[in-house]
């Protein structure tokens, strides 16, 4: 009996570490081709890093790119909320020039349209549409360049007061996108 306690122990920790090595395994071989794929945009360890603390709050692990990806998308949709939050902050500043102003309801606006895409990528994953999830993650890419840009152009001493965020973001869409095209095998 109590060999048979032991054995079964043995076979849960020894299932629970392969589950773990093998999502470590999934993100590491997926994050080095998303980065060979765009290495002027995506850092393989930002991936890794990203994908690993959020897999490891999940139960059970990612098992597939799939998985990934759909973490990605609610990594994405919580950065957007995120900046959307930053914007409500910076705009109530009454030392703005109203064109600063007009810009970050521009980028309002245009973050508030991503946590759409994102919501419409998250029912496209579940039906396997990944043609609309490519399109929808090119539209967000040009929503928070243009936010990006424009900010800049307006902000004091040309650096937009979201660069950071901004870079998390797009790194987010950009791996989301590279593994659509891995999935797709385009």
């Amino acid at each position: 009996m109590r060999f048979t306690l032991i054995v079964s122990k043995i076979f849960i920790v020894s299932l629970f570490l392969f589950q773990i090595s093998n999502g470590s395994d999934l993100i590491s071989k997926n994050c080095k081709e998303a980065s060979k794929r765009d290495p002027d945009i995506i850092t393989y360890d930002f991936c890794v890093a990203c994908l690993e603390e959020a897999s490891s709050k999940l139960h059970p692990p990612p098992t597939n790119l799939e998985d990934l990806l759909g973490i990605l998308i609610t990594l994405s949709k919580n950065n957007a909320t995120n900046v959307l939050s930053i914007i409500s902050k910076l705009s109530k500043d009454k030392s703005l020039d109203k064109f600063a102003i007009l810009t970050l309801q521009e980028c309002s606006d245009l973050y508030e349209q991503s946590e759409f895409y994102l919501d419409r990528i998250a029912s496209f994953l579940k039906s396997k549409v990944f043609d609309n999830v490519s399109s929808y993650l090119g539209g967000i890419r040009t929503f928070s360049d243009v936010c990006n840009d424009d900010l800049s152009a307006k902000w004091r001493g040309g650096i937009s007061p979201l660069s950071k965020e901004y870079q998390i973001f797009v790194q987010l869409i950009w791996i989301s996108n590279d593994f659509v095209n891995i999935i797709t095998k385009s």
